[in-house]
């Protein structure tokens, strides 16, 4: 080989290892970090669509809240007031306790639950509910028992009273009373 072939090639492989050197430390890294950065602004593109869509869909998300929301102010308003039924039986409850008495049942018809929930929903009248409550104890208990529960809030007529006693040498009888009640009055629900 000439010194003119030799010096050719010391130049082309100069070029070449420049080159490579040049490709490896600074292209290759700027190539990487260039579809990394592009990676990423892809990702955020996404994710600013994505913003963008929901914070156009969020009026609509809160009118249909809002519409939910008054839905279902509208149908506990129209309910009739569960917790009120539950205090009143409570209420009954520990009534009979104070004088003495079993409560053995309390029995409101299902039917007139149903027609509680109808009648709530049509209009703001006043809610009645027929209980019957069957009890046990003294006879006198069973008096004063309901001497004080004509004085209740709650209470409106008596539809019927059964005193039920055997010829035992136990004092106590069985008794039903079933009268009708208001649902909702201050004393029942506090």
């Amino acid at each position: 080989m000439t010194a003119w072939q030799q010096r050719l090639a010391l130049y082309v492989g100069g070029t070449l290892a420049i080159f490579s050197l040049w490709y490896f430390f600074v292209y290759a890294p700027a190539a990487t970090n260039l579809d990394s950065a592009r990676r990423d602004i892809e990702q955020a593109q996404r994710q600013l669509t994505d913003y963008n869509r929901t914070v156009r869909e969020l009026p609509g998300f809160l009118k249909r809240n809002e519409q939910l929301e008054s839905v279902r102010h509208q149908l506990n308003s129209s309910l009739y007031a569960k917790t009120e039924i539950m205090e009143l039986f409570r209420q009954l409850t520990d009534d009979a306790q104070a004088h003495s008495l079993r409560l053995v049942q309390i029995s409101p018809p299902i039917s007139e639950l149903l027609e509680l929930n109808r009648q709530a929903a049509v209009d703001n009248a006043p809610l009645f509910l027929n209980l019957t409550l069957d009890l046990r104890g003294r006879y006198i208990d069973f008096g004063q028992f309901i001497g004080e529960l004509e004085t209740k809030p709650y209470f409106r007529s008596v539809k019927n009273c059964v005193v039920r006693g055997g010829q035992t040498t136990e004092p106590t009888v069985d008794m039903t009373v079933s009268f009708k009640a208001l649902i909702g009055t201050g004393e029942a629900a506090s």
